[in-house]
């Protein structure tokens, strides 16, 4: 439910939920059915719980990050926070406006324009005919639908669509808004461009909940994180923290994943190398090494050699240069370490057309026995909304007659003397 206008000001708190539970009963007879539509919620009864006891308070401007696996419950609180379903148990209160950037362009009319299903749904967001009458060339402006808009939904490409979804979603100014796995939608520049319409909400204190498996971005948006673990709250706290708990329960949990191993498609030679997409980035050629021969499946002893990663990649020059990652991780998906020219202090450079070259170099990395899966990412200049990717693009094997048990070997030193120390 929503607060009144009159007390919302006084609130302390965008959303209070207080014992929510939610069950499911997708087998009940027509005396069930009758029995939660005369009482207006679910009878538990024989029931699947999908969230129970789920105790949450998000003060006014905070990020809140929702972690958990597939069927944990985030899909089911989010849509208890947007009103859209009723809770079995329990009580949730919502103060202010929400927007959702849950299922985008779900209500669309496929037979409608862009402009009519703007109309009919606006209202649906709160917004009344006259102001999204108002609101009208903003919203075409930022989707850059153009003169499209007055065609069939159908005639629009996926990419139309969504931004189109999009604009509409955000021209409410919400107090409140729900975001179920991207912080960027649609594709190219719009991605960049939707990334930093969110930033800015952000910034300008709109209390942001954000459910992800991107748990680099969860932790690096958010303020606080809750993993959700069957429908229950396993841990909310510092992002650190919550995610460093979570990753280590995956590790535990996951089987072995098969590498990848497809390079990105390299750009023609030359000067036949096409300007990228306006606001966007994207990575052309990796190349992995080890002492100067490149492969995609290297060989390393421990303490010896030279690892080597080169991204080759190309930018809208308009935009602040991006930054560049790369990642070593573990067959059951954990990451063991990733390295960011951003947190390095290394700026990229780039030509007047906007491409760059970025290398990464180990000597005589400290790795122990075992595979390790490398990857490379192209991110904008804060490192928090991701350009594009190529994980595990190769397989690093390193070769240790050791029986020692670890996967690095850490910097030390002994002393050794006859006798105890004094």
């Amino acid at each position: 439910m929503n607060a009144p206008a009159s007390v919302a000001a006084d609130l302390p708190f965008a959303i209070d939920a207080t014992g929510l539970g939610k069950a499911y009963q997708p087998q009940a007879n027509s005396a069930a059915r009758l029995r939660s539509a005369l009482l207006r919620r679910e009878v538990p009864g024989d029931s699947f719980w999908a969230l129970r006891d789920v105790s949450l308070q998000v003060p006014k401007g905070e990020s809140l990050g929702i972690i958990g696996c597939n069927g944990a419950g985030k899909s089911t609180l989010l849509q208890l926070v947007c009103g859209t379903v009723t809770p079995t148990t329990g009580t949730v209160n919502v103060t202010g406006r929400v927007a959702a950037l849950l299922e985008l362009g779900a209500g669309f009319n496929a037979d409608f324009s862009g402009r009519d299903n703007v109309l009919l749904n606006g209202p649906l967001l709160g917004l009344g005919r006259q102001q999204l009458v108002e609101k009208m060339d903003s919203i075409i402006e930022f989707s850059g639908i153009g003169r499209f808009i007055d065609q069939p939904v159908k005639t629009y490409s996926s990419g139309m669509f969504v931004r189109l979804a999009f604009s509409l979603a955000i021209s409410v100014d919400p107090d409140i808004l729900v975001i179920d796995e991207a912080l960027s939608v649609g594709d190219g520049g719009f991605a960049r461009k939707s990334f930093d319409r969110i930033l800015a909400m952000k910034q300008c204190g709109t209390t942001i909940v954000f459910c992800s498996h991107a748990l680099y971005q969860v932790e690096a948006f958010c303020d606080r994180v809750m993993w959700l673990d069957q429908g229950r709250i396993r841990a909310l706290g510092a992002p650190h923290a919550v995610v460093r708990e979570y990753t280590l329960f995956l590790a535990g949990d996951a089987a072995p994943a098969a590498p990848a191993l497809a390079a990105p498609a390299a750009a023609p030679a030359g000067d036949g190398v096409r300007a990228s997409t306006p606001g966007h980035a994207r990575i052309t050629r990796v190349v992995t090494s080890v002492d100067g021969k490149p492969s995609k499946h290297l060989t390393i002893s421990p303490g010896e050699g030279r690892l080597r990663m080169t991204i080759e990649f190309e930018s809208d020059p308009a935009l602040p240069a991006p930054t560049a990652g790369m990642t070593f991780e573990l067959a059951n998906t954990m990451i063991l370490s990733t390295v960011v020219s951003l947190t390095d202090g290394v700026a990229l450079m780039r030509d007047e057309q906007g491409r760059g070259t970025a290398t990464i170099e180990f000597e005589r990395p400290a790795l122990r026995k075992g595979d390790y899966y490398i990857g490379a990412y192209l991110g904008n200049e804060n490192a928090m909304h991701l350009y594009t990717e190529a994980p595990r693009i190769a397989l690093l094997s390193v070769a240790d007659t050791r029986p020692e048990p670890g996967l690095v070997d850490l910097p030390h030193s002994w002393t050794v003397a006859p006798g105890h120390s004094g």
